[in-house]
């Protein structure tokens, strides 16, 4: 028994040793007291918002979509549902803003906008077609007669703290019309927009 105890008070005598020296050699780094710097990633989401078919000859009646962007987005024929901006008119290609929302467009990447450029964007009612005349955020393409994204255009969504949301459009699809001109025609088209919390 005296012998199991000297073997076993020798295994710890021999820890004990080991422990106090890799303690004392890793504590004797230079200290770092340099500030860690924090980068807050911030997720974006693509999303893309099902048109509603009507008559393009009646587009300033054309069903409004109440867009929900505060999570992985949401979309509601119901302007009482949660939503902080509204694609409505022609093939519901018009941004505009919920209520206790305004948005503002800015000429700048989708990927670098920032929450500061709030006070350096443009504020706008309603952004749709791009023309000589009036600033969108989408242009007609005579040769291809397809909507196209305006690059580099980036929608900012505010509220009376300032910038909130960030929203691109990536463009239309699944365009199409159904019935006879004229008569009883319709057109639609899903818009692909991408935004993130800013």
């Amino acid at each position: 028994m005296i012998l199991n105890f000297k073997t076993i008070f020798k295994s710890a005598f021999s820890v004990a040793v080991l422990s106090a020296t890799l303690l004392t050699t890793s504590c004797d780094k230079e200290k770092d007291n340099t500030a860690l710097e924090f980068n807050q990633a911030r997720a974006t989401a693509t999303f893309s918002v099902i048109g509603e078919w009507w008559d393009p000859s009646d587009a300033a009646n054309w069903p409004n979509i109440y867009v929900n962007i505060s999570g992985a987005g949401a979309q509601s024929l119901s302007s009482s549902a949660t939503h902080q901006i509204i694609l409505g008119s022609h093939v519901n290609g018009n941004i505009s803003a919920g209520s206790a929302f305004t948005i503002r467009y800015i000429d700048k990447a989708y990927t670098a906008v920032v929450a500061s450029d709030w006070s350096s964007a443009t504020p706008v009612g309603t952004l749709g077609r791009n023309t000589t005349s009036q600033v969108g955020w989408y242009t007609y393409n005579t040769t291809t007669r397809a909507n196209e994204p305006v690059a580099g255009r980036t929608v900012l969504v505010g509220n009376s703290t300032g910038a909130v949301y960030a929203v691109k459009l990536n463009g239309f699809a699944n365009v199409g019309q159904q019935g006879t001109p004229g008569v009883d025609l319709e057109v639609k088209a899903d818009i692909n927009i991408e935004f993130k919390a800013l």
